[in-house]
């Protein structure tokens, strides 16, 4: 079952060996926004990714993918991730060197796999932090709740190094776990692909998010509500995951009117399909420690209006390459749209903005960079 991966050569020589990631859930692994990560890590480091998804095993790079089918149901779903980012990595890496590192995607199930591994390989692990949990209830349940706190708490407490997204997230572990190595960067984006995509001013603004409550779809749709009365022209289109039940919510909302359309959730190639041509993008989320869609649009050339969470406050610059508003403020999320509906010229001078500060800060050569770096650092407090 396993299959060996090569040590690859960092830039200063030291052989950083093999990795190990722990993803929650990967839909589809061979799309450039997730493949296009481990292409480019590829030229300096190899191993493996562990995740449940569609796919069982394919090659990405230098690294090897192993995926196990999702299951419904609570106790089914916990077996499952037990089997594939704990039980099948010690299999896999059977009578291999250990692995430099592990990376766990989130502090919960996939950072309490990494702790056991670590305990049994005697890695380092790195933990990232994709949202902001630290201003977010884990669940609803308090039963629920209680454990992925403590969980959480577990594996910051054993991370070798702690990924994180904005400030507030670097502060907040800064804080808590005094002791513990924090890196403060970017995740990776298909940045590249989205740059070659021939991008035009269109009729429409555009939200992208799941799910839709947290990501402020019901603000976006009164805005626009607001909007639509003065520019005849202008449309409104929603993209990403809604049940069916709760998209009628959505389109009662919005008074079922032709001019707001709702489109299924994509891959990268539909994504840039609707980015290339939108107005501007519409972020109005309640919480979000980076926003991928925020960048992703920035390649495209594309305004963003924002609601000030922390990665929005990060990646947008107001007043240059985007507008800020208040969380949950629909008048202001309107007047937004309406100033940037009023200048065109504008518009389009933000984006292009947004398309530079995303070539200085966010580039792939930028997450290559910085998470080396972190590699690198880790390699060095190991050896010293």
């Amino acid at each position: 079952m396993s299959e060996k991966v090569l040590p690859k050569q960092c830039g200063s020589g030291k052989a950083l060996a093999m990795l190990v990631f722990l993803f929650p859930l990967v839909y589809r692994s061979e799309e450039a926004a997730f493949a296009g990560a481990f292409h480019q890590l590829s030229a300096e480091c190899g191993g493996y990714i562990f995740a449940l998804g569609s796919v069982a095993r394919h090659t990405i790079g230098n690294f090897v993918f192993y995926g196990s089918k999702f299951r419904q149901g609570t106790l089914a779903r916990l077996f499952s991730r037990i089997w594939t980012q704990v039980l099948l990595p010690v299999l896999v890496l059977r009578g291999q060197p250990k692995p430099d590192a592990i990376v766990s995607y989130d502090p919960y199930a996939s950072g309490l796999a990494g702790v056991l591994l670590k305990w049994a390989w005697g890695s380092r692990l790195v933990v990232e932090i994709n949202g902001d949990y630290h201003e977010t209830e884990p669940s609803d349940s308090g039963l629920k709740k209680w454990v992925m706190r403590r969980v959480m708490d577990l594996s910051l407490r054993n991370a070798d190094a702690v990924k994180v997204l904005n400030k507030s997230q670097e502060q907040y572990v800064r804080t808590r776990y005094p002791g513990a190595r924090v890196f403060n960067f970017h995740n990776f984006i298909a940045s590249d692909y989205l740059k070659g995509l021939d991008t035009f001013q269109g009729d429409y603004y555009l939200s992208i998010g799941y799910p839709f409550k947290l990501k402020g779809m019901d603000i976006v749709i009164k805005a626009f509500a607001q909007v639509a009365e003065r520019h005849p022209t202008i449309k409104l289109r929603i993209m990403g995951y809604c049940p069916e039940n709760e998209l009628s919510y959505y389109r009662d909302l919005a008074h079922q009117s032709p001019r707001v359309e709702f489109i299924k959730p994509a891959w990268m190639a539909e994504v840039g399909e609707q980015l290339r041509g939108c107005y501007a993008l519409v972020h109005a989320a309640r919480s979000e420690a980076m926003g991928r869609v925020q960048l992703e649009a920035m390649a495209c050339k594309k305004p963003i209006i924002t609601s000030r969470t922390n990665g929005g406050k990060e990646c947008v610059k107001d007043g240059v390459t985007g507008l800020h508003c208040a969380i949950n403020d629909v008048q202001a999320l309107a007047d937004k749209m309406e100033v940037l509906l009023s200048d065109p010229e504008r518009a389009r001078s933000m984006g292009q903005a947004g398309f530079d500060r995303l070539e200085r800060l966010y580039s792939t050569q930028q997450y290559f960079s910085s998470f080396m770096g972190m590699l690198r650092m880790l390699n060095q407090t190991t050896t010293s």
